[in-house]
Parts: C-alpha cells; structure tokens; sequence
C-alpha cells in the first residue's frame, strides 16, 4: 500500500517548508490570493470578476431570465414551442376537469367508534371501500338529522325574541320581560320592525 503524504500548504504558498518566491506556482498562487488595490469581490478567473477574460457582467441580470437564453420562458427555461404544447393540455384538461363536490366536516371521533362498531359487527378489521362509504353515508344522515332537530330546539318563540330585543336595548332580562308582558311581544316586535317567526 502505497504512502501518501498530505501536505500542509498548496504549492507556492508562502507558508509551504519550500517555498520559492520565484517558482511558476509561487507566481500563480500570488496571481490567484494577492490583490494589490485591496479586497476584491469576486476572486481571480472568477466567472464574475471585473478582469476575467469573457465575464458576463455586461448582461443584464432580471429575475428567472437565463441571461444567456432569455428569449426562452422566465423560470421554467422552457422553449416557446414547450410553452405553447403545454399552454394547449392544460386548456384541454381544464375543459374536461370536473368540480370536486363539497366534503362536509366530520367528527373524527365519532366516525371512529361508528367504524369500529362496524369492524365489531362484521368481526373483522378490514372494511371494505362500501363498507366504509356506508359508514360515512350513515354518519351524515344522523348528523342532518341532529341539526334539525338542534334548529327546533334552537328556535325561539315570539315572546323569546321580544324579550331578546327590549334586552339588546339595555334593560335587562326581569324589566325586559315585565315590558313585553304589559306591552305585548308582537306589538313590539312590529314596532321594532322585525316579522315575527
């Protein structure tokens, strides 16, 4: 197995054991790191710098644009022909792209003890996808019916939205519901200018 032996500094840096101030590569690494007017932007042969033979820094730099192609697509570098091929299958995908239907919000937890009764039934783990959509199918059916019945519940009577409204005038609920008892729910809620329901 062959020896190697790694070296401290590169050749002709001026750290290196045998350093030679006028050896080619003495010359080449003082070209390369020694910067005489002071600090440079970019390093020696950098494809940026100022003095580098064949630099670009005459193009003009403008977002997504290949300086070198910019007759070519910003950002995607895609030739007119590609744009124009891909600008024709989205039109005809759109076309034919139907809308999702709306999912209505679940209740995780529910639906899962609805599945595991399920799997429980069935005595076994997997359901299959119409077992499952019989689930949800179910799930969705209880909850309409529990928000209806929820609406019912929530609805309130006239005497209820008089007394909701004297409140929303400040008084509060004893006054306001000794004021629609001598006044009459729907003779405020007429003068209030709201239907009574």
């Amino acid at each position: 197995m062959a020896t190697h032996v790694e070296q401290d500094f590169p050749a002709g840096h001026p750290a290196r054991h045998d350093y030679d101030p006028e050896s080619p590569e003495a010359i080449e690494w003082a070209r390369t790191h020694v910067a005489p007017l002071g600090e440079r932007d970019f390093a020696i042969d950098h494809p940026k710098a100022a003095d580098t033979p064949g630099n670009l820094n005459h193009l003009p730099v403008t977002m997504g644009v290949d300086p070198l192609n910019p007759h070519r697509e910003p950002h995607t570098g895609r030739s007119q022909k590609q744009v124009d091929g891909l600008r024709r299958l989205s039109e005809t995908a759109s076309t034919a792209a139907k809308e999702s239907p709306v999912l209505q919000p679940i209740d995780a937890g529910i639906v899962n003890r609805m599945l595991d009764k399920k799997r429980t039934d069935l005595g076994r783990d997997l359901l299959t996808e119409a077992e499952y959509a019989d689930t949800l199918r179910d799930y969705h059916a209880q909850r309409s019916a529990g928000v209806a019945d929820a609406e019912r519940e929530l609805k309130l009577t006239v005497r209820e939205q008089a007394i909701s409204y004297v409140m929303s005038r400040g008084y509060d609920v004893d006054v306001a519901a000794i004021i629609v008892t001598r006044e009459g729910a729907e003779k405020i809620l007429k003068s209030a200018g709201i239907e009574p329901t």
